[in-house]
């Protein structure tokens, strides 16, 4: 857990992140494994659909902030104690991240009961997602995959990714950077083992720049969708 970035991000973070326009804003939207932000309340207004899906999500409210408010402190720690390596520009300096993201994250927990009874919020406990093909139009994965996590192996990816674009026409990932701050050695073999399955992938640079490095995204999608038998 605690390679985690902080948790807490924003619609606008979001739009940087995944280089959303106003259409995509209106669409059906996943997010996933992006633990407790205040995208979904804040995407509600304009989204046809949103749903974000997490393990944590299995947890009750209390159990979750606890564990949420300790993570991300943890986190905190480690980010002042390596601030040299960070851009704040966007936010002014490290006390204002710290700021937006606390906001984001008391924003999610403000709606997290009524989320859940609305199934906004989703608890999972393996890749295959309870969802039909092709539900959404996107889905959206922020600081979950390539950042070196637990039983997080090539194969992971490649099956977790492939469970996404099941599930939505196009799937963006990011960063591509490992908790190293580096372009993650997974990116190159989850990449070949895509396309070798026919998934059409892209490489885009995009306008979020906390980390030097994490100022890419991944977007993947089917090349062909193959009709299930009866």
């Amino acid at each position: 857990m605690a390679n985690l970035v902080l948790w807490g991000h924003h619609l606008d973070e979001y739009q940087e992140m995944f280089d959303l326009n106003n259409k995509d804003l209106q669409g059906r939207l996943l997010e996933y494994g992006s633990g407790p932000s205040a995208f979904n309340v804040e995407v509600a207004s304009r989204a046809t659909e949103c749903v974000s899906c997490d393990a944590l999500f299995n947890l009750d409210e209390s159990t979750l902030k606890t564990k949420a408010t300790l993570v991300f402190a943890d986190r905190a720690a480690q980010i002042a104690a390596q601030e040299a390596s960070y851009d704040f520009s966007e936010y002014g300096n490290l006390q204002g991240l710290m700021k937006k993201r606390e906001e984001g994250m008391a924003l999610f927990f403000s709606d997290y009961q009524k989320g859940v009874s609305e199934s906004r919020y989703v608890g999972i406990k393996e890749i295959e997602l309870p969802f039909y093909d092709f539900k959404f139009d996107l889905a959206l994965s922020s600081h979950y995959f390539f950042a070196g996590l637990d039983n997080q192996d090539i194969d992971f990816h490649i099956k977790a990714i492939q469970e996404l674009a099941r599930v939505a026409y196009e799937v963006r990932i990011f960063p591509l950077i490992d908790n190293h701050g580096e372009l993650s050695a997974y990116l190159g073999p989850v990449l070949l083992g895509l396309q070798q399955m026919s998934y059409g992938t892209e490489i885009r640079s995009v306008p979020y720049h906390l980390e030097p490095k994490g100022n890419a995204m991944l977007r993947v999608w089917a090349h062909q969708c193959q009709a299930k038998a009866a």
